[in-house]
C-alpha cells in the first residue's frame, strides 16, 4: 500500500461557510438564482489548493476508492486555567465549538482535480477536532481497505 499524503494547513481550522445566493438575469430569460460560497470560505479553499498542489508535487490526481481523515486542531483559548489548558493538550477537554465537524469536513472540496479527480472517490473518511499548541488542519489520505463484510446485513 502506498504511503498516506499528509496535507498541512497551518492556522486555525475553519469550515466551508454557508452559500450565498444572487439573482442572475439574462436579457429575454426569466430570473434564475445562482450559489456562491462567501469570500472567507473561497480565499481558505485557495490555501488548501495551494498546499494541496505542493504537496504533490505534480503527481496526477489519486484514483479508487479512498480514504480521508481529517483532524482539526484548533487553539487553546487564551480564558483557560493552568489546569483545564494541560487537560486540552492531553485530549480530556475537548473543543466543541464551531467550525462544526462536518463544515470542517466539506472544505476538501478544495482538493477536486489536484488531489483526487473529484470527491466521490471518497469512500470512507472521519474528522477530529482536538485543542493543539498550534492550530492547524491536517487530511491524511490513502487507498481505502476492503471492508472484511458488508455492513448493512
Amino acid at each position: 500500500m502506498p504511503d498516506p499524503i499528509i496535507i498541512r494547513l497551518p492556522g486555525p481550522p475553519r469550515g466551508k461557510g454557508r452559500h450565498r445566493s444572487r439573482v442572475v438575469t439574462v436579457a429575454g430569460r426569466a430570473p434564475r438564482t445562482q450559489q456562491y460560497s462567501d469570500a472567507a470560505t473561497r480565499a481558505y479553499e485557495a490555501d488548501l489548493r495551494a498546499v494541496a498542489t505542493a504537496t504533490m508535487r505534480g503527481l496526477a490526481p489519486l484514483s479508487g476508492p479512498l480514504s480521508v481523515a481529517v483532524y482539526a486542531y484548533m487553539p487553546i483559548p487564551k480564558s483557560f486555567s493552568k489546569k483545564k489548558r494541560a487537560d486540552a493538550l492531553t485530549g480530556i477537554v475537548r473543543p466543541e465549538v464551531k467550525p462544526d465537524w462536518d463544515n470542517i469536513a466539506k472544505c476538501s472540496d478544495a482538493f477536486n482535480g489536484i488531489v483526487w479527480g473529484d470527491d466521490a472517490s471518497v469512500v470512507e473518511g472521519f474528522v477530529r477536532k482536538a485543542y493543539a499548541e498550534t492550530p492547524a488542519l491536517v487530511f491524511r489520505i490513502e487507498p481505502a481497505a476492503p471492508l472484511a463484510r458488508d455492513l448493512a446485513s
